[in-house]
């Protein structure tokens, strides 16, 4: 059981510095998806001031799927976003390569209910994202700065989020417990440069130990050692690591989607220990609320 925790903090309020944006074109990619395995289409759009992120499945008749926390469903390994009965999962990469990017408005199309897996990172979708570019439009981007501090996790396992004066800073600690995988922290400021040269780069990993087992509940279908990186005691199975920490980077990246579901521009510091998606979602939730009750 998890505590959450909400408290200590100043009171603050959102302002707006800076226009909000989105592409300036269409851009697609298509590939295999980590979980299902199915073929998939991914499309990004330009979408309108204020509207966030929208997920649209196109092989559901358009059936649209906001991108907000009371869409968030409890599954494990990934973030699934549900609505109507209509659902996307694993979309913490894409909307990543988006918050981390600077883009506030987007239309996310979908072919199947799953995005493609490019190499188990958010590089794929930095790229597409270069390749539509991204335009200013005329609304006022407004930011949200925590009005207290917001606690989730347990003794082992927690994430904790306080009011910053500029931006999102995410630091994470990463421990599996296993000598070949020490412990490690990392942190970032997230920019658009950060972002796209040391955190979106970071790929998805499981231990060689937990890769049959994970497959026999169902998971990564479309896995394999070029988009997920196998860690065994000596490294990464047929393949190598970008960075000495990318273990670590990955975690952080996720947690960088998971608040992307906030629909919020965030002035927050980050720190979490060993938190994964679950853990991620209640904060998630707990910003969302804040955010409804501050306005």
């Amino acid at each position: 059981m998890y505590w959450l925790r909400v408290g200590g903090g100043v009171v603050r309020r959102h302002s707006a510095a800076m226009k909000q944006t989105t592409l300036a074109k269409s851009a697609s990619m298509t590939g295999t998806s980590l979980h299902e395995g199915h073929e998939v289409t991914l499309t990004l759009k330009p979408a309108d001031a204020g509207s966030g992120y929208v997920l649209v499945r196109t092989d559901r008749d358009g059936a649209r799927i906001r991108v907000h926390p009371d869409n968030i469903q409890e599954v494990q390994r990934r973030t699934l976003l549900m609505e109507n009965g209509v659902e996307v999962h694993t979309v913490e990469h894409v909307l990543a390569a988006l918050y981390g990017l600077g883009v506030d408005n987007c239309v996310i199309e979908l072919s199947a209910p799953e995005p493609p897996a490019g190499d188990g990172s958010s590089k794929a979708f930095v790229e597409l994202v270069r390749e539509a570019g991204i335009i200013e439009l005329y609304a006022d981007r407004p930011e949200f700065t925590p009005t207290e501090t917001i606690e989730v996790g347990d003794e082992k396992v927690s994430i904790k989020v306080e009011p910053n004066d500029n931006g999102l800073v995410v630091n994470y600690t990463l421990d599996y417990g296993v000598p070949f995988m020490p412990r490690t922290t990392v942190e970032f400021a997230v920019t658009p440069e950060s972002f796209e040269n040391h955190i979106g780069p970071a790929r998805t990993f499981c231990l060689e130990k937990e890769a049959q087992m994970l497959q026999a509940m169902g998971f990564g279908k479309g896995a394999n050692t070029q988009n997920t990186l196998v860690v065994s005691p000596d490294g990464p199975l047929e393949n190598s690591l970008r960075f000495d920490d990318e273990y670590a980077r990955h975690k952080l990246l996720d947690v960088v989607g998971d608040l992307a579901v906030t629909g919020l521009r965030l002035s927050a510091r980050v720190t979490a220990v060993k938190s994964g998606h679950s853990q991620n979602q209640l904060v998630a939730k707990a910003l969302r609320k804040q955010y409804e009750e501050s306005r």
